[in-house]
């Protein structure tokens, strides 16, 4: 009974914390806010949280806990690898969205200072990249895919579907609004229809 009520505390904290962050964004959210949000007293706050930046940080693993969790569903599903394609393309953006909308993004931007931030988006990556290599496998052996190392395809594919952010907010002077989000969406869309049917013209 312990057990679970300190689970459903943590859960509430995370779930308070969550939409104060995507709200005010992190440097403007206090502890006492968020304890105040749920009833909670500061002290007890910081029994499940010691710091703001760990609990940011777990809002985070959660938020991408919740992607690769979607995925492996997906895959687990068994739909056509072609449409796993398409889907967790789609579903990265969503994803990327979410962490956009939590300013989750600018902790990366400096090692020293965030360095469990920028491990915690590097030990996600590897996790992605196995979940994409889980995708290209089952199109493999179905013979769908064409491709000789998944895990090899697997980076490359993950390069060209990061590489456009870039493009696309230098093109948008770094605008993080829902026509840029769109944009995102319409180039993944495009690069994995590239991925599937190549550019050249068949005879």
């Amino acid at each position: 009974m312990t057990e679970q009520l300190s689970s459903e505390k943590q859960a509430a904290i995370l779930d308070a914390a969550r939409k104060r962050f995507a709200y005010y964004g992190f440097s403007k959210v206090t502890m006492d806010e968020i304890a105040a949000d749920i009833g909670m007293g500061k002290a007890s706050l910081y029994y499940y949280f010691p710091t703001k930046e760990s609990l940011f940080q777990e809002v985070v693993r959660q938020e991408s806990n919740q992607f690769l969790g979607d995925i492996q569903s997906m895959i687990d599903d068994r739909i056509k690898p072609c449409d796993m394609l398409r889907q967790y393309a789609l579903r990265r953006i969503e994803h990327f969205k979410n962490l956009a909308n939590l300013r989750a993004l600018q902790f990366q931007q400096n090692s020293e200072v965030r360095l469990p931030f920028v491990e915690l988006f590097n030990d996600f990556k590897k996790q992605e990249v196995n979940l994409l290599q889980q995708i290209l496998v089952i199109g493999k052996k179905s013979g769908e895919f064409a491709i000789s190392d998944p895990q090899h395809s697997a980076v490359i594919v993950m390069q060209m579907l990061y590489g456009p952010r870039a493009w696309i907010l230098h093109s948008r002077e770094n605008k993080l609004d829902e026509e840029t989000f769109l944009a995102f969406e319409q180039s993944a869309k495009e690069i994995v229809e590239i991925i599937l049917n190549g550019i050249k013209k068949r005879k």
